[in-house]
């Protein structure tokens, strides 16, 4: 007797198989970037040493480095000024961060993980660097590179805050416009700004360029973040077939030279109401000065405390976010004014897209019942979230499930049955009053007399 397999069933085996070698091929890559990174530490070594014997000011250690860089270069065919960078960061990696470079090396990370940790831990202190690339590596272990990187810089605020304003302070004083001439006609103009700002002009120019997309299609705006035209105009009025990036650049153009957008006439469009919009984090006890905590700017990550609490200030409306001290997941969401309550409590949850790995901003996302309406699935916070509108369609349209577990933990599988994990990420830390407790562990309560901090 003899069982037929059918197709379906072999073709998804064949597609673990697929997977399982991509994977076992992306480990065995990672560690060979880390035997690379081993292999330029012991160049710089040796170039090092060789500057020790030379007389004292023939030529000093980083021309040795940059003649090393050189003949590397030469013999890869790449830049020496490329390659001489490959050589100081996996200097740095092998000596600075041991523990990342093991992970790396054993195929647990991949580079783009392992410099997300070093880029946001190299500025700190040999002493503070030990405990951020333990915690950073955690978080490395079980997100995508893109996740970690935010998390990360995050992380290297908390071990020291004021090395982070400082950082901030240089940066923007180094702020610029520049332009740069492309092919066939083209140029970009880039202009280096504190996060805030450059966010909210972002925001700001893609709200403007959906109102022309509405007045002149005569219909809902289609999705920020995707790039197809507007068809089917209504009434006499033309379609507009510029797709989202492009009126985003003319809506620029329009605001820098004329100083408002071309809109459509009689539209009724208001654009002098449209202001750029931020979502940024802060801890109560930062926000109060008590401590130096950091705060998080949605879609990009740590933010000096200057620049939140003058955010802070000037915020008409604010969300008060209850954190539990231990699982460290959003318990509950106020506002002094009266406002959509579940609709702030998924924000502050989430905070980008659920899917494991992607970030795409909450504000570009669908608000998804995980178990259907139509299936009795109730409207709560246990059974939301936020799915942008690529892996909202993935998951109704393919064999993807998803299930929520407790403290908003989203689990799914995918049609090989494999089983990924998508933990929302904490912004904000707690810890104990040393003066009305000190022997308290860290955690934080908020009682009914307690005053707001403002």
């Amino acid at each position: 007797m003899t069982t037929e397999i059918p197709l379906e069933a072999s073709e998804q085996g064949l597609l673990e198989a697929c997977i399982t070698s991509v994977v076992e091929t992306r480990a065995a890559i990672a560690s060979l970037q880390a035997f690379e990174a081993t292999v330029f530490d012991a160049a710089i070594e040796l170039a090092l040493a060789r500057a020790e014997r030379k007389p004292e000011g023939s030529r000093g250690s980083q021309l040795e480095v940059r003649q090393v860089a050189a003949e590397f270069a030469a013999a890869l065919r790449v830049s020496d000024r490329t390659l001489q960078r490959e050589l100081s960061d996996a200097s740095t990696l092998v000596t600075g961060f041991p523990l990342t470079h093991a992970a790396l090396a054993s195929g647990q990370i991949s580079r783009s993980h392992a410099y997300a940790i070093l880029d946001a831990g190299a500025p700190l202190c040999d002493q503070a660097r030990a405990g951020f690339e333990t915690a950073a590596l955690d978080v490395a272990l079980v997100e995508s590179a893109t996740r970690t990187r935010p998390v990360a810089k995050m992380l290297a605020a908390q071990f020291d805050a004021r090395a982070l304003e400082q950082r901030h302070r240089d940066a923007v004083a180094s702020r610029s416009v520049r332009i740069r001439a492309l092919d066939d006609g083209m140029a970009e103009v880039r202009a280096d700004l504190p996060v805030v700002l450059a966010h909210g002009i972002h925001d700001r120019i893609t709200q403007m360029a959906i109102e022309l997309q509405r007045a002149t299609a005569g219909r809902q705006p289609q999705d920020a973040h995707t790039s197809d035209p507007v068809s089917g105009g209504v009434g006499d009025a033309p379609a507009d077939e510029r797709t989202i990036d492009q009126l985003r650049a003319d809506v620029f153009c329009d605001l820098l030279l004329a100083g408002t957008p071309a809109a459509v006439p009689d539209a009724g469009t208001d654009f002098a109401g449209i202001v750029g919009r931020v979502q940024v984090m802060v801890p109560v006890l930062a926000l109060a000065g008590v401590c130096d905590d950091p705060s998080e700017l949605s879609g990009y990550g740590a933010v000096d405390q200057v620049t939140a609490q003058g955010l802070a200030a000037a915020a008409p409306v604010w969300d008060r976010v209850f954190m539990h001290p231990i699982k460290r997941c959003v318990l509950a969401v106020d506002r002094y004014r009266p406002g959509p309550e579940l609709e702030r409590q998924l924000v502050a949850r989430d905070r980008h897209c659920r899917f494991p790995g992607c970030r795409m901003p909450v504000r570009l996302c669908d608000v998804d019942h995980t178990v259907d309406a139509a299936r009795g699935g109730e409207t709560s916070i246990r059974n939301l979230a936020h799915l942008c509108r690529r892996h909202h369609t993935l998951k109704h349209a393919t064999d993807w499930s998803v299930k929520q577990l407790d403290a908003g933990v989203l689990e799914w599988t995918s049609p090989g049955g494999r089983v990924f994990t998508d933990v929302t990420r904490p912004v904000i830390g707690f810890r104990p009053d040393p003066i009305s407790d000190p022997g308290h562990s860290a955690t934080a309560t908020v009682t009914d007399g307690d005053p707001p901090p403002f």
